[in-house]
């Protein structure tokens, strides 16, 4: 079986929908035969490589919230990433481009380091606040999953991995997807948003029984206008 996930670093219901996967995975009897895809989706591809907002201040302007709103916003988002165990600093993240370090997990993938180092890039992000955009914090994070300093650098100088970036968004616009994270299951089922682990389970049996058609559940997700 094979799963396919698009997301973005800076999404945060990405970063919970995977944990969902993975405590739905471990309840799943074949998990041993699942193989997860990475896929790459930019929720803005013109954001600047450097930071120059505020979590508040983008939500404020993307939803026309005030700022005691978009406040509750954040807290939200926070204590949906601690209900499964993940220490989530969303008010302070550093939100720039994250183009590169999609490039990076393509790199990883050709090493069998994706899954680790997609870990480590969204712990990056949301626990330690690193911007990702930077080459040091690339750097380090390739280090930590075991990629050598001098392979991951010499992929960021080039164009490297690019075209598989690209080639991933487009496939996403093909599908329609506008919205992460976004699950295909052996390209029958398709599930958008952070989707409760047992909705997971529960698509993931029936597309070990072959049973699917093809269809669409919705959680909480976020797109080019928003999270939601």
């Amino acid at each position: 079986m094979k799963i396919e996930i698009w997301s973005d670093y800076a999404c945060p219901y990405c970063y919970v929908g995977k944990r969902h996967l993975e405590q739905a995975l471990k309840q799943f009897p074949h998990a041993k035969t699942v193989e997860i895809v990475h896929r790459a989706f930019e929720l803005d591809p013109t954001v600047s490589a450097e930071v120059n907002t505020t979590t508040q201040q983008r939500i404020e302007r993307k939803y026309g919230r005030s700022p005691a709103a978009a406040m509750d916003f954040i807290r939200s988002v926070e204590h949906a990433g601690k209900r499964v165990g993940l220490e989530m600093n969303y008010e302070t993240v550093q939100y720039s481009n994250t183009f590169d370090s999609h490039r990076l997990t393509k790199l990883a993938a050709t090493l069998g380091k994706e899954v680790a180092l997609n870990e480590r890039l969204f712990r990056a992000y949301f626990t330690e606040n690193a911007v990702l955009s930077n080459r040091e914090t690339l750097l380090k994070c390739a280090e930590d999953v075991g990629i050598s300093r001098d392979l991951a650098a010499k992929m960021l100088d080039s164009e490297q991995f690019a075209d598989d970036v690209r080639l991933d968004e487009q496939q996403a616009a093909r599908l329609g997807i506008h919205g992460v994270p976004f699950f295909v299951i052996d390209g029958k089922l398709g599930m958008s948003g952070a989707q409760p682990v047992e909705m997971m389970l529960q698509a993931m049996d029936q597309a070990w029984s072959e049973q699917t058609k093809t269809a669409i559940a919705e959680g909480m997700a976020c797109g080019v206008d928003g999270c939601h």
